[in-house]
């Protein structure tokens, strides 16, 4: 009797291992998303993001929606040609001199594509869309209680920005940026163009981070905060010439809040940059994770077992 017992527990057991193998598939149900009032909404098992193109300068907002405690913030505001003082590719803030005024990014007028998207069995698996701008830039601008003089006669000249977003189901708790820079008229052949960033976090479903993130440290090519992270590629692009990436950080200049990023770029002349940083959430610690089909080979395996362990038994 007591081994009766003992075989209709554990084939019970086995029993809910095998109802779970299809709740476990049923989890991921692809990419969402959506277009509203000029803000993208994407949403995986792992990552919730909103990217904003128009009334602020492009705004990568997201967070991990198993523990929406906090949300990241991370905006690209501003670029500029720098002198590169030590020729060393890094824009170092305070030591290396800005040349000019940068072009702050618009906050009006990004275009939006729609969505691109690629599915299978019915579930998205990979989203693509771009917000894009023109504007006209001028590098001695006149009004603004700076001295230009110094600067070769430039005239205005018109910068075009498209910002590219990938999203990938098979990497479901991170998503690509690619920038696009066309039409950026150097003042000099040997300086560098800056990218900078900004990273905030705030309270969740706030609409903009006022705080600095928390842990911001930075490891190999990675920005890390929490469990928030801004990655950056060593290379970038122009017309297939690949280019050096440099990297530098600190406190977030002027108005801005949190911490800034820059990323400097070695001038690639009258060619279109291309380049594609990365943002996500860092995995939690990973348990044991089998998936449905190998569950259901050690349940059957396991119940063949027991099976045999009962006639035996009955002999």
């Amino acid at each position: 009797m007591e081994i009766y017992k003992k075989t209709s527990l554990a084939l019970f057991a086995l029993m809910l291992v095998g109802v779970g193998v299809p709740l476990a598939a049923a989890q991921s149900t692809g990419i969402l998303y959506q277009y509203s009032a000029g803000i993208v909404s994407l949403e995986t098992d792992n990552i919730a993001i909103k990217v904003t193109g128009n009334d602020q300068a492009p705004h990568f907002h997201w967070w991990d929606p198993n523990t929406p405690d906090v949300d990241y913030h991370v905006m690209f505001v501003r670029m500029f040609e720098a002198n590169d003082t030590n020729s060393d590719g890094i824009f170092e803030n305070g030591t290396d001199t800005v040349i000019g005024a940068p072009f702050v990014l618009p906050t009006i007028g990004w275009d939006f594509s729609g969505f691109d998207t690629v599915s299978d069995d019915g579930n998205i698996t990979e989203v693509h869309f771009n917000f894009t701008t023109e504007a006209t830039f001028d590098p001695r601008p006149e009004g603004t209680g700076t001295d230009y003089g110094h600067l070769p006669s430039l005239p205005a000249f018109d910068v075009n920005v498209s910002i590219n977003v990938h999203m990938y189901l098979d990497k479901p708790g991170e998503f690509k940026f690619d920038l696009v820079v066309e039409g950026w008229s150097w003042t000099y052949e040997d300086s560098i163009l800056v990218l900078m960033f900004t990273v905030t976090e705030s309270a969740h479903n706030q609409n903009q981070g006022d705080n600095d993130p928390s842990g911001f440290h930075k490891v190999g090519t990675k920005f890390q905060f929490e469990n928030g992270y801004f990655e950056y590629e060593e290379t970038a692009l122009a017309a297939n010439n690949t280019l050096q990436v440099k990297s530098s950080f600190g406190d977030a200049p002027g108005s801005y809040s949190g911490n800034a990023i820059y990323l400097s770029f070695e001038n690639f002349g009258d060619e279109t940059l291309e380049y594609d940083p990365v943002l996500g959430i860092l995995p939690s610690e990973p348990g044991l994770i089998l998936d449905p089909m190998t569950l259901g080979i050690v349940a059957g395996a396991a119940a063949i077992v027991i099976l045999a362990v009962v006639l035996l038994r009955r002999r």
